[in-house]
């Protein structure tokens, strides 16, 4: 099978389940499927061993602790009431005063412009939250997967670059501090296991697009070489 395709589907597993796991306090029935499905016990990338402690904790996290254990733990890191221990916006980590809606939330929803996406509550909360912005890198990751399986390598690297600016410009600048904020301050294993996760990911995301977008580079170099030729 396409190795391209294979880590496209693994990075699709893997932005989907942040971003569900980041979106909204979690529910019944979500706990039902993490504890059927076992995500962090057969997670689709094989990441440091940090992150590999991180992965065991959250599995066990879902034995150990109770659905309103987590809760509370989701409302106090990332929603309130009273102050929140890690607020989940780029634009608090981004500006002196850690107020939101700032330019860096501009740029954000220039980014999601380019491709067709405007937040539904736009002007009303943030778009900057880790959860919109997974949700981003998420249908991008999509469309990546089409363009592979239509056979366009022009889409493909496209779409590629925009990820790989996306991360660097936006998700690697800011979650760094978010993720000590929430692993510093969070009552369950199960976010600071996230939190970790988080940073593992985005780490091994930055390297893997590098490579994704030189080995199309060169296809498309050998591809050239092969049409000279005939």
């Amino acid at each position: 099978m396409n190795e391209r395709l294979l880590i496209y589907q693994a990075r699709l597993s893997v932005y989907a389940l942040l971003q569900r796991l980041y979106q909204d306090p979690p529910r019944a029935e979500l706990l039902e499927w993490l504890m059927a499905e076992r995500p962090f016990a057969n997670f689709p990338i094989q990441l440091d061993d940090e992150v590999q402690t991180d992965l065991k904790g959250m599995d066990s996290a879902l034995t150990m602790n109770t659905l309103e254990d987590l809760r509370l733990d989701f409302m106090q890191l990332f929603i309130g009431p009273g102050p929140m221990l890690a607020p989940p916006w780029e634009s608090v980590y981004r500006n002196e005063e850690h107020l939101i809606f700032d330019r860096h939330t501009l740029e954000v929803r220039e980014f999601y412009a380019r491709h067709g996406m405007e937040f539904i509550r736009i002007n009303q909360a943030p778009e900057d939250s880790i959860a919109i912005e997974l949700e981003f890198m998420k249908v991008l990751t999509e469309r990546v997967l089409q363009a592979l399986q239509m056979d366009d390598p022009e889409a493909e690297r496209i779409l590629l670059e925009e990820q790989q600016a996306f991360v660097r410009k936006h998700l690697l600048i800011w979650t760094p501090d978010f993720i000590t904020m929430t692993q510093t301050r969070a009552a369950t294993a199960f976010y600071a296991g996230l939190a970790g996760v988080l940073r593992g990911f985005l780490n091994w995301e930055r390297q893997t697009l590098a490579l994704l977008l030189d080995s199309l580079t060169a296809q498309g170099a050998e591809s050239e070489s092969l049409r000279s030729c005939s």
